[in-house]
Order: C-alpha cells, then structure tokens, then sequence
C-alpha cells in the first residue's frame, strides 16, 4: 500500500521515491522531519530542536540492514538547519539507506527525549 500525499513533499534519492513533512510532535515541544519510503521499509524520524542531534529509524530497513521495526535512535554526524531544505531531506535519506557508521543510543530521560 502506498503512503498517503497529502501535506506530504515528494523526494526521489538514488531513483527511489520518498515522502517528508516536518510536524509538531503531540507528546513534547519538538518538530520532527519524517521520511518515508513508497514501499514503507525506511520509516525515520528527526528531531529539529534537540540538543543532541539524532534520528529514529522506525521502519524494518537502516542503513541497508534489516532491523527490529522498533524505535532505534541514532546520533546524526552532521547538524541539523533551522529551516528543512529537500537537501537536507536527501542528505538524511543518503545517510540513513547508504551510511554505514550510525552510533546507536537510547532514550536517557533529558538530551535524547523524543
């Protein structure tokens, strides 16, 4: 089943096709950058106002492994803009389906909150 588009941007990285949006998240101050594929194996989330930098891998594919499907937090090795550009979108989507140096972290209860 294909993701819905509606409020959504189209992105295509590397000929696959993606949707982002940036949301207010309803349990905590943040705005949060999600990506998704078309066929729903990368599902991530991205804090935009966090301290430390980070992203949530929610789907069942990171960094062209297969995963859990539970919420996996990252550090992010780059910064994170103010203002969300489409290539900061492709840089996140490049790094999380081609990287191969992700740190894994866990929810500590203050810097990685979401």
């Amino acid at each position: 089943m294909a993701v819905k588009a509606k409020g959504k941007r189209k992105i295509i990285v590397k000929y696959k096709n993606y949707m982002w949006y940036v949301k207010s998240d309803d349990d905590s101050p943040y705005h949060i950058l999600n990506v998704i594929s078309d066929d729903k194996s990368l599902i991530v989330s991205c804090p935009i106002e966090t301290e430390t930098k980070y992203i949530i891998s929610k789907g069942n594919v990171f960094q062209n492994k297969h995963t859990n499907g539970q919420w996996n937090r990252y550090l992010l090795p780059f910064s994170v803009p103010d203002i969300i550009t489409p290539k900061f979108v492709a840089d996140v989507i490049y790094w999380t389906t081609h990287g191969d140096n992700a740190e894994k972290t866990e929810w500590n209860g203050k810097d990685v909150p979401v």
